[in-house]
């Protein structure tokens, strides 16, 4: 099957469309200084002042000039009992002898643009380094069938990694990707060499005696249950209706922002978002359509993989390194994920939050060249 070059290009049509629903966007109209809002930073002043600088000074097609400097292709991948996926990814390479290949694996809220930060670290660092966009994601496509689980992107990312003929390669993930890399590593723990996450989802085991936790640890597991008591509410809407939803935010880059800046603001640490960047995010589920990403929670929901999925199921053989970083959603307690993966990394960071490799990305270069190198020259 062919590898071909890919280039981001949105047809003028599209960017010419966005531009006059911008134009006829239409806000709410609150009182001034209103309390009863949620705490999330996205207010009226935050929506009004973000679209009026996308409306005037905001350039897509710069956005697109810039993700065109990393290196992209497409390539038909087939899955079993679902056809064949033409698959979306980045493939940049070292110019380091004996190089390393790393899949790096992005969730929601994200792309396949959360590695452009890390990647000139990882290259000279010496890895190859394949970051696709995962099925139904950026410039993926997916499947019309049902039941497309976790196990089967696992399927659709370990045959790309045999397609650019790397036969063993270790695997990073945060967010839903952390939960696919788990599978990978379950299931070709011969190509897998080492796996890390920088998220860690998964119910408390019963201890015969309930382990001492550290501060650290103590404020992980109170943020963790934050996240689920207080802000899972889009992913139970996000997994019963997608279609639904999808079809809300499809037609309005305005709903689409709102919806993705709340994440965004609340699920990092202190994170200085500007404007663009907020835009550019929202754009890369606008543009192709956010449905079959919401998919994913509704083939996924959050009780079946947490008790009853591959990575439920099964423990990680394979060596395992986690980059705790405090404002992240989902870390575990190292005692916690020692029940669940061969645990032979543990890094704690002083800051960042659940998008790592954006956030913090020395922190997280420093920590993955450390981890897999050691393992890979062993």
């Amino acid at each position: 099957m062919s590898v071909t070059p890919f280039q981001v290009h949105i047809p003028d049509s599209e960017v010419d469309l966005l531009q006059r629903k911008l134009e006829l966007a239409r806000f709410p109209t609150c009182p001034p200084r209103e309390e009863w809002g949620e705490q999330n930073g996205v207010t009226m002043e935050l929506m009004d002042e973000t679209v009026k600088f996308w409306r005037t000074k905001y350039s897509w097609r710069e956005e697109e000039a810039r993700m065109n400097e990393m290196p992209q292709f497409k390539t038909p991948i087939d899955v079993v009992g679902f056809g064949t996926l033409d698959i979306h990814f980045v493939h940049s390479k070292t110019s380091e002898a004996n190089a390393i290949p790393l899949l790096f694996l992005h969730g929601w809220p994200g792309s396949f643009l959360e590695v452009e930060k890390i990647l000139p670290g990882l290259n000279k660092a010496g890895f190859d380094v394949v970051a696709p966009s995962l099925p139904g994601y950026g410039f993926s496509s997916y499947t019309s069938k049902a039941g497309f689980k976790h196990e089967h992107h696992a399927e659709t990312m370990h045959k790309l990694m045999q397609r650019l003929g790397y036969q063993e390669y270790v695997v990073q993930g945060g967010d839903w990707g952390s939960f696919i890399a788990r599978c990978i590593a379950i299931l070709y723990p011969d190509n897998v060499k080492a796996m890390h996450v920088n998220m860690f989802g998964m119910p408390k085991p019963d201890f015969e005696k309930e382990p001492r936790y550290t501060e650290y640890e103590q404020a992980r597991i109170q943020r963790v249950e934050w996240f689920l008591k207080e802000q899972f509410a889009y992913g139970l809407v996000q997994g019963s209706k997608p279609r639904t939803l999808g079809f809300a935010v499809h037609d309005s880059p305005v709903g689409m922002l709102a919806w993705m800046a709340d994440k965004l603001l609340l699920w990092s640490d202190q994170y200085p978002w500007t404007p663009t960047e907020l835009i550019t995010w929202t754009l890369m589920h606008y543009f192709p359509g956010p449905t079959t990403g919401f998919i994913m929670y509704h083939e996924n929901p959050l009780e079946d993989i947490l008790h009853k999925g591959v990575g439920a199921r099964n423990f990680v053989t394979v060596p395992t390194g986690l980059s705790v970083f405090p404002k992240e959603l989902s870390v575990v307690p190292r005692s916690w994920a020692e029940t669940k993966v061969n645990v032979v990394f543990w890094q704690e960071q002083v800051s960042g939050g659940h998008f790592a490799a954006y956030e913090r990305p020395m922190e997280l270069v420093d920590d993955l060249v450390k981890f897999y190198r050691s393992l890979w020259e062993a």
